[in-house]
């Protein structure tokens, strides 16, 4: 927890604690520092041409922990949040409150990508970690994860708007990666990120727009085509496979995967791997990879009043996505209506 003696020796805050006293600098909820104060921090150090890293944190799928167990038990989960964060920084910089579940982080130490890249690892793969891990509040359990995106000032940016944006860019980056990650701008990869594209479409205006698309008077394949274009392109999902109820790839018939039922448990109707690694396919799917190296795996039956007709997978080549409910959601809901289009050219 910050104390005066603590704060007092960044003349930023010094002055503020003078002025309006700790009370009035502090969140209440977190005990981290007001978005406030941290701007006018931020703004300082570029004035006095200081290099530091900004981090911008959001903790993933908040909404649904208020929405599933309260506002009390999401008020102790970020409090904890809060208080890892200000623990595991240190006195390598400061820790403030965003706005809502999103924190910011004033890094002074970390001068290289290396060392910046080391100390973020921390947050995710230590025995102190913030996030990958059970916050107990109010007799329940949250895993708990985050994604953060930073930029470094001057490297990345040189002034306050510039470096905000692109720690924003790293941000939505990570976001659209499946979250639980850390990104570190780099202008090279990120210079032509647009966030207004990242930022996907509430998830019924995606499920609307795929039902259009089903009720347009054409081929199934057809559809297909136009719903995987689609999908792929809102959702960053760089794969969508279909395969036949012979487990054979059905844009080429020459790529087969044994016993993909397999791949599910039979108690549900879908599988979830974050990472290829998990996915036990033999040599048949070894071959498979060689030609479409996915690095993660989201997988269903195509299914419709008790008949299979094959299988529906989302792959992404990008390392250890970590599926999120809403892309599970859009498996299901995508699989349906392939399923009844089927069922109906059966009848």
């Amino acid at each position: 927890m910050y104390t005066k003696n603590s704060l007092d020796k960044y003349p930023t805050f010094k002055n503020i604690i003078k002025k309006y006293g700790m009370i009035n600098l502090l969140d209440p909820l977190t005990k981290t520092i007001l978005r406030g104060h941290m701007m006018t921090f931020v703004d300082e150090l570029i004035k006095a041409k200081q290099q530091f890293y900004l981090m911008i944190i959001d903790v993933d799928n908040f909404k649904q922990v208020n929405d599933n167990y309260g506002h009390q038990v999401g008020d102790e989960i970020l409090k904890d949040i809060g208080s890892s964060l200000v623990e595991i920084v240190g006195d390598y910089g400061l820790v403030g409150r965003y706005g809502g579940d999103e924190f910011i982080i004033v890094d002074l130490y970390h001068q290289t990508y290396d060392s910046i890249h080391e100390f973020l690892e921390r947050f995710y793969m230590c025995e102190e970690s913030v996030f990958r891990r059970s916050v107990h509040a109010s007799n329940v359990s949250v895993f708990v994860t985050g994604t953060i995106g930073t930029a470094n000032f001057p490297n990345d940016a040189t002034d306050y708007d510039d470096l905000f944006y692109k720690a924003d860019k790293a941000l939505y980056r990570g976001k659209t990666k499946g979250r639980n990650c850390f990104i570190i701008y780099v202008e090279s990869k990120h210079k032509d990120i647009d966030i207004n594209l990242l930022i996907k479409e509430p998830i019924q205006d995606t499920l609307y727009e795929l039902l259009r698309i089903f009720d347009l008077d054409m081929n199934l394949n057809d559809k297909l085509e136009k719903a995987f274009s689609y999908v792929s392109k809102k959702t960053k999902i760089s794969d969508i496979f279909v395969f036949d109820k012979n487990n054979a790839l059905i844009n080429d018939n020459s790529i087969v995967v044994p016993e993909i039922s397999e791949f599910i448990d039979s108690d549900i109707d879908y599988a979830v791997y974050n990472t290829i690694d998990e996915v036990n396919g033999g040599k048949a799917f070894d071959s498979f990879l060689k030609i479409h190296p996915i690095a993660c795996l989201l997988i269903t039956r195509i299914k419709f009043k008790g008949k299979v007709y094959g299988h529906l997978a989302f792959g992404d080549t990008i390392v250890q996505r970590i599926w999120q409910n809403e892309d599970i959601a859009l498996l299901l809901f995508l699989m349906r209506l392939i399923a009844v289009e089927l069922y109906l050219l059966d009848k």
